[in-house]
């Protein structure tokens, strides 16, 4: 198994619920929960969702988006396995599967089913899916198949994967986004109409307006509680909320941190089913150029105060203190303490070593996001820290066109400190050149060899070893400074119930869902 997934807790649950739900999930006091009227669509066996983005494509080979991610994965296209939340891998496309002591070679047998469209799934189908995926644009896509040698058809239900050498981005590959199986006769209709053998199926999708899902008839599982549902594209996050008050929609599944205030401050958080989940959560970090001194970049993380950046959220349910690049389902992931934070907020200590080497002295960019609520925040918070240490900091706002212009795509680097949230996933600082680097201005052959270690390792033990020694060797560093993780947060209806933390990515699963 490579990892296990774990719900963040934040409040008492009920039995009823513990026994009704996949995973536990917090649930509110009774009384509150009262107040909530009844669904319309339950009768029905269908729900309404909630979604903050249109996906504008549905092809997940060639697109990232979470908005496509959230619906599309562990509905109507399924991984060749599973990797649950109890440890286990279940089957997916794949009904078993064998792989060698050296870790090489994955023999994987398809079970006998359709497709959605009725068309059988054949090893060919699972050939093309995973040739395509090895040449996806998509980083997290193609990286799966990085040590992959061969693919090949021993006979019409098995499917032999020869690595070059052993890899856990492959295996965790294989259960995620990189595993998804499509026909390939019906490749050329993956931008609107996906199709796959998961317990759902497409039937319509309006850019900017709605995706619309009905049970699979073909599914070779048990057919779903919920046989209807449709996700209402609603982009400004107020409306959202309007909307699952008012009973428009059943629930939102996850909403982006510059709501929480309103969510606590409406009581949605006491009335309504609150889930946190790290999978669609994402870290906020520091990112200082690594041409800064090193004992300047130490120095910069000791102005830090994580708990004032925890606080300005409002919402402690939604967020943990880290000094740890990652998501807490890691296995690896650490909170902030003392043995994880090599350098901890202490700014009579940062004021010291200002002073005593004259860096005040030294004037320092802070490029920061003027148009992301996310962002700006934070730098509202960071940067008068830096200043009362004594440090000469120049901010330099900008909105998200300039700063992907000068920032992302800047080489070299064009700024001294700025503050990043995005996906934990810590391969993406993987460069040993320095020639190389971009806007994260990271490049480390000791940490890229410490990630190449935990990839080929061939256990769980020894691969969770080697992503511990490269967390630390970003940590000491102090170039990508973590700060906190922020969870995914979901608000549901109190009578919608079965939420599973997502297996696939961050695939909201509708299958376990039910009305009680």
């Amino acid at each position: 198994m490579y990892h296990r997934i774990q719900l963040r807790r934040r409040r008492k649950s009920t039995a009823l619920a513990a026994a009704a739900m996949a995973i536990a999930v917090a649930l509110p006091a009774t009384p509150a929960l009262a107040e909530v009227a009844d669904s319309p669509r339950a009768d029905d066996a269908a729900i309404v969702l909630a979604a903050r983005q249109d996906p504008g494509t549905l092809d997940y080979v060639k697109s990232n988006l979470t908005a496509l991610r959230l619906w599309v994965p562990g509905n109507v296209m399924e991984p060749l396995v599973y990797f649950n939340a109890d440890g286990t891998v279940s089957p997916g496309v794949a009904e078993s599967w064998e792989i060698s002591d050296d870790r090489q070679t994955y023999t994987f047998t398809i079970r006998q089913a359709n497709f959605s469209d009725g068309s059988p799934i054949t090893a060919e189908d699972v050939i093309y899916s995973l040739e395509a995926m090895s040449q996806s644009p998509v980083v997290s896509n193609a990286a799966a198949h990085h040590a992959v040698e061969d693919i090949e058809k021993l006979d019409d239900r098995t499917v032999r994967v020869t690595l070059s050498r052993p890899s856990q981005n492959f295996w965790r590959g294989m259960g995620d986004v990189a595993g998804l199986i499509q026909p390939q006769a019906a490749a050329d209709q993956i931008a609107t109409k996906p199709i796959g053998s998961g317990p759902y199926r497409i039937t319509e999708y309006v850019s900017n307006s709605h995706i619309a899902f009905e049970a699979n008839p073909e599914y070779w599982g048990e057919q779903p509680e919920i046989t209807s549902v449709t996700v209402r594209i609603i982009t400004d996050g107020t409306a959202g909320l309007n909307a699952i008050e008012a009973g428009e929609i059943d629930a939102s599944p996850v909403n982006t941190v510059d709501l929480w205030e309103q969510i606590v401050n409406r009581g949605l958080d006491e009335a309504y089913r609150l889930v946190t989940f790290p999978q669609a959560g994402e870290p906020t970090y520091a990112v200082v150029n690594s041409n800064v001194d090193h004992e300047i970049r130490k120095t910069i993380a000791m102005t830090l105060d994580r708990q004032a950046f925890n606080d300005a959220f409002g919402a402690p349910w939604g967020v943990e203190n880290t000094c740890t690049f990652g998501l807490p389902h890691y296995p690896w992931y650490e909170p902030a303490s003392e043995e994880s934070c090599p350098y901890p907020y202490d700014m009579e200590q940062a004021m010291t070593r200002i002073a005593e080497n004259g860096w005040g002295d030294i004037p320092l960019e802070y490029a920061s996001l003027s148009d992301v609520p996310d962002l700006s925040l934070p730098a509202d918070l960071m940067i008068p820290l830096m200043q009362a240490a004594g440090f000469t900091v120049e901010r330099n706002a900008m909105d998200l066109a300039r700063y992907s212009q000068l920032i992302f795509q800047g080489r070299p680097p064009q700024f001294d400190v700025t503050i990043m949230a995005g996906p934990g996933e810590p391969t993406q600082w993987a460069c040993s050149d320095p020639q190389n680097g971009g806007w994260s201005t990271y490049c480390s052959a000791e940490y890229t060899e410490a990630l190449a270690a935990a990839d080929q390792a061939l256990s769980q033990e020894e691969y969770v070893k080697h992503m511990k020694e490269a967390s630390a060797i970003l940590r000491e560093d102090a170039v990508i400074i973590p700060i906190i993780a922020k969870a995914g947060v979901g608000l549901y209806h109190p009578d919608l119930v079965g939420f599973i933390e997502p297996r696939v990515g961050v695939a909201i699963e509708f299958a376990p869902m039910s009305w009680q």
